[in-house]
């Protein structure tokens, strides 16, 4: 088999699926570019039995390492936070090393939880012409904590080692190098858009009947959405059916109880469903807690947002959710103020909302991001890709909720859930098509 580009994506996570998540969409839309290109995912989060991964991708597992909500960080194994940060880092370096790949894209952190990727940063710049881009999110944390996190050295670490970054969020969001002031990089920055899976357009089989989507992503602090949502169907039921999603990362006793609440209610609870693209997009309405993953996947479907952000120890998701709720994207609900009748009332709202103003660049971040890492891989990444990878002309959006898809997201194959393979998608006109 002809050896294609070789991408090397670090994950970087400390809880839950999130960034995981955005790097397999990435790999995957890699893969249907070129069938020969490799993609190997350095991560810490269980992959098996959560995700399949396309062809031509693997990934390397490393020990996981975590963080409760008050910011303490720990892992699985029984060692000392120094010792599993010295063991993650020579794995990491260990798979950069063996695999030399072609361009190398860091999540998140430009160094690593702790630093743990200083040593792969190092090793990839002395002895390779490897590429290094580091991809962040539309909204990291609040521009204290971003530049608590940070420090004052970090700037010139991002410019020693990455040669582009890409913003996987709206030029408008306040991401993290707003919280730092840097608008003078000498590299290229790219804001992207919301990057998630290739949307399928129909709902599974199994819940082709109207619902209403309650999900907690990973489900590690999920439980006080999940609840106050069945408390208020307890409260009075919905014209249309509810799914829940506990998440596989939730307490089980958290869970059970979920199930107990959930019982004699028009209401299925799931822990875990490789299709929650597919979920998304058959739903009448989301209801979740501003991750990333929630929030793009939804704006991808163009459906009625109601969120309840997690507000400690970070403020990305009550940022993410109050820059949607200002813009008339979505509503929101402070944990503090949540309660059954609150929530029921939001219910009401959220199933009778039109879709929001979604903008064109809000579709397109998965398609582009994975342009810009081709164009990289194939030594062609000057300024005039940068300028032709700006945002996209104006398109007329549906008023339903039918998702824009241009050209690329038509012929993009989408991951079959259950065999791991590819199945074709069939070309749909939509608004925006040529």
């Amino acid at each position: 088999m002809t050896s294609g580009a070789r991408f090397l994506f670090y994950t970087n996570e400390l809880v839950g699926f999130g960034h995981l998540r955005r790097q397999l969409a990435l790999a995957a839309r890699l893969s249907a570019m070129d069938a020969a290109t490799s993609s190997l995912i350095v991560t810490g989060s269980p992959v098996e039995p959560y995700f399949s991964l396309p062809p031509g991708v693997d990934a390397v597992k490393l020990p996981s390492r975590t963080r409760d909500e008050n910011g303490s960080q720990a892992g699985a194994l029984h060692v000392e936070l120094a010792d599993l940060q010295e063991l993650r880092s020579k794995l990491a370096l260990s798979a950069a090393m063996a695999f030399r790949p072609t361009v190398v894209v860091v999540d998140k952190l430009p160094l690593g939880p702790t630093g743990e990727l200083l040593p792969v940063l190092e090793a990839i710049r002395a002895s390779s012409n490897c590429k290094i881009v580091l991809g962040l999110r539309d909204i990291d944390d609040s521009p204290e904590r971003v530049r608590a996190n940070w420090g004052d050295t970090m700037r010139e670490t991002v410019e020693r080692y990455y040669d582009a970054i890409l913003v996987y969020g709206p030029a408008a969001t306040p991401d993290a190098l707003d919280c730092m002031g840097w608008h003078d990089l000498p590299i290229p920055v790219q804001h992207v858009g919301y990057v998630s899976p290739a949307l399928p357009t129909p709902a599974p089989v199994d819940t082709r009947r109207s619902y209403v989507l309650a999900t907690a992503g990973s489900g590690r602090s999920g439980f006080g959405v999940l609840s106050a949502f069945l408390d208020g169907l307890a409260l009075a039921p919905l014209p249309c059916r509810s799914i829940v999603l506990t998440g596989p990362l939730m307490d089980p006793g958290e869970k059970e109880r979920l199930h107990g609440m959930a019982a004699g209610l028009n209401v299925e609870v799931w822990e875990f469903r490789t299709d929650i693209a597919s979920l998304i997009s058959g739903a009448l309405g989301v209801v979740g807690m501003a991750g990333y993953n929630t929030v793009a996947e939804s704006v991808q479907a163009r459906k009625p947002l109601l969120l309840v952000p997690r507000v400690r120890p970070g403020q990305e998701q009550l940022i993410r959710a109050r820059f949607l709720v200002e813009r008339g994207l979505a509503e929101m609900i402070h944990p503090d103020e949540l309660t059954a009748a609150t929530m029921r009332a939001a219910l009401d709202r959220l199933v009778s909302r039109v879709p929001g103003p979604w903008q064109a660049e809000h579709f397109h971040g998965t398609d582009r991001a994975a342009e810009i890492l081709w164009s990289l891989a194939r030594g062609v990444g000057n300024d005039s890709m940068w300028v032709s990878s700006s945002r996209p002309k104006p398109v007329d959006l549906p008023t339903g909720g039918e998702p824009v898809m241009d050209a690329g997201r038509r012929a993009l194959a989408v991951w079959a859930q259950g065999a791991g393979g590819l199945e074709a998608v069939p070309e749909r006109r939509t608004a925006g098509s040529q």
